[in-house]
């Protein structure tokens, strides 16, 4: 048995017994108990922690076991580089090492801004990285483009009725909608020591892969899900409440249900629960009519813990139950969404570029370098969404 799916067994076991505690009653919940269950939510957490960053690990190898080399762009090609020679005239760039035939070769990936397009090698490094961070990207409808991209969007169903036997049919028009993805400017400047970029025993590549990473998984993340439109993506959450909660620091069964079947069958099957980590704690002890509990830890590697029967993403830029960071209690929050996140589109405009700034940091050692990307995003369908926000008083 691996060390993933022990961890799993472990914390079912542990779910159990946090379950007998629970089900003795109130009237058994004296100091002690609520003590000795506090400490199994403790343990609980820290497998969950591990557990999850197992799961991801296992993601990221699986995709590194895939084939990596792919062509720059289709007019690289056509200009006869090929994609190991970028890479390395990249890389030379990078270091401050840019001979006339690198730049030569460097000149068939540039951006409109002057910046050379990032190698294929280092883009898809940062991709895996964002699906390592930012969950988002991973249960979404992923594109690329090269211009404004429209959704279509089906209209209402022509209504058919039954005819008599010679009898005339009804008419009925049904349009179709569109929803338009554009493109944001998502960049930063990432500083690096002149002794760093001289030193040859520093996987430079995987380091600017990850600080990018990083940078990127940080504001995408938080405009995916809670974004305005407004020069950034539109979030997920941006989506009208359409479920109220009894309560501003609660949860109940009853509302989860209500949430679940708010949300039209169809797009059950394929939705995800995408909540603030300290909201999932407050549901872990409920339990529906029938005594069952509403929360399921996964049990086998690769599966996700599930309400409902329907899997878990959490979101940390989802608001949580409760008080926010001011520490004041916060009516008419958007606290939890329930959908099926095909329905939710991100759109990759073109390649990520980086331009090497020399003089600006130059007095301090330094080098910047100026990464950005053009990305958009958002619900094309808003009854794929359902969405539950604390109470308004």
């Amino acid at each position: 048995m691996d060390k993933l799916q022990q961890l799993l067994d472990t914390r079912a076991k542990l779910f159990e017994s946090m379950k007998a505690l629970v089900d003795k009653g109130e009237e058994n919940w004296n100091a002690e108990t609520k003590a000795k269950y506090e400490k199994m939510e403790k343990d609980f957490d820290a497998l969950s922690a591990q557990i999850e960053a197992m799961q991801k690990l296992k993601d990221f190898e699986d995709k590194l076991n895939e084939p990596l080399r792919k062509p720059l762009t289709g007019e690289g090609e056509a200009k006869g580089v090929k994609a190991d020679d970028y890479k390395v005239a990249f890389e030379a760039f990078v270091k401050g090492k840019l001979t006339p035939e690198f730049k030569a070769v460097l000149n068939t990936g540039t951006d409109s801004e002057g910046g050379y397009i990032v190698p294929v090698e280092y883009q898809k490094k940062v991709l895996e990285k964002l699906i390592e961070i930012s969950r988002t990207r991973a249960i979404s409808n992923v594109i690329t483009t090269q211009s404004d991209r429209k959704i279509p969007i089906g209209g209402e169903l022509p209504v058919f009725s039954w005819v008599e036997e010679q009898g005339a049919y009804g008419e009925a028009t049904t349009n179709f909608g569109q929803s338009t993805l554009g493109a944001y400017k998502l960049g930063g400047i990432i500083k690096v020591s002149e002794e760093l970029l001289q030193d040859t025993f520093i996987d430079l590549e995987n380091y600017l892969a990850t600080l990018i990473a990083r940078g990127i998984a940080q504001a995408e993340g938080q405009a995916f899900a809670v974004g305005d439109g407004v020069n950034k993506p539109t979030g997920y959450m941006s989506l009208d409440a359409t479920v109220t909660l009894a309560s501003t620091n609660s949860i109940t069964a009853d509302e989860l249900i209500d949430i679940y079947y708010s949300l039209k069958s169809p797009y059950r099957s394929n939705a995800y629960w995408r909540m603030n980590d300290s909201t999932l704690k407050a549901i872990r002890k409920l339990k529906d009519a029938n005594g069952n509990y509403i929360y399921a830890p996964a049990l086998v590697a690769g599966e996700r813990d599930a309400i409902l029967g329907r899997p878990i993403e959490l979101d940390p830029f989802v608001l949580p139950l409760g008080t926010h960071t001011e520490g004041t209690a916060t009516v008419g929050n958007k606290v939890v969404c329930f959908g099926d996140f095909n329905y939710y589109y991100i759109a990759d405009r073109g390649n990520m570029s980086m331009q090497k700034l020399t003089e600006l940091y130059a007095a301090n050692g330094v080098v910047g370098f100026r990464v950005n990307k053009r990305v958009d995003a958002k619900p094309v369908l808003a009854e794929a969404f359902t969405i539950a926000k604390n109470t308004d008083s």
